[in-house]
């Protein structure tokens, strides 16, 4: 059947989304393997030995930062050998601990866009379009089943590249 091309265009956004999902997430795939190799080995402590490691420790907190950071921070700021360590590692990898944070954060939105782009279709906000149309069309269900597959992807190699320790570390020092 014959139909104006822009409502074929219309009826066909969804797939437009989710295809653009698809991109992000193999381009946050890359971004994860590139990364993944540049850790400042710093971050991970238990490659530390003794009073390096307890040096480090207070001014490279995990999430227990979060519980009490006015405590961490007064920690960092009474002495002045943790703030001039705290200011060099910044200094020394600040930008690569910004290069994690807007990876992590990419990969929340994600899958925060992706949940949306299924709320829509659910609300009928694609015209001519719902989830069960969607895994009716074959090209619109690859769609599907690939953003999530890169999404256990991502999580996966997330765990596998860089430790749960370390992760914490880069979060709590941005």
């Amino acid at each position: 059947s014959f139909s104006h091309p822009q409502q074929a265009s219309a009826s066909k956004m969804a797939d437009a989304v989710l295809l653009r999902l698809c991109a992000r997430g193999e381009a946050l795939v890359a971004e994860l393997m590139r990364l993944s190799e540049h850790v400042p080995a710093i971050f991970d402590l238990s490659q530390l030995k003794g009073a390096q490691r307890s040096a480090y420790a207070v001014v490279m907190p995990d999430f227990a930062y979060l519980r009490n950071s006015a405590f961490c921070e007064h920690k960092i700021e009474s002495s002045a050998d943790a703030t001039a360590r705290d200011e060099e590692i910044w200094a020394s990898h600040g930008e690569v601990v910004c290069r994690f944070f807007s990876l992590f954060e990419s990969i929340y939105k994600y899958i925060r866009d992706f949940a949306r782009c299924v709320a829509d279709l659910r609300d009928g906000v694609y015209i001519q379009q719902t989830v069960e149309t969607i895994l009716l069309d074959e090209e619109g269900k690859q769609l599907l089943c690939e953003v999530l597959y890169l999404y256990g992807v991502l999580l996966t190699m997330l765990d596998a590249k860089i430790d749960g320790a370390v992760r914490e570390r880069l979060l709590v020092a941005f």
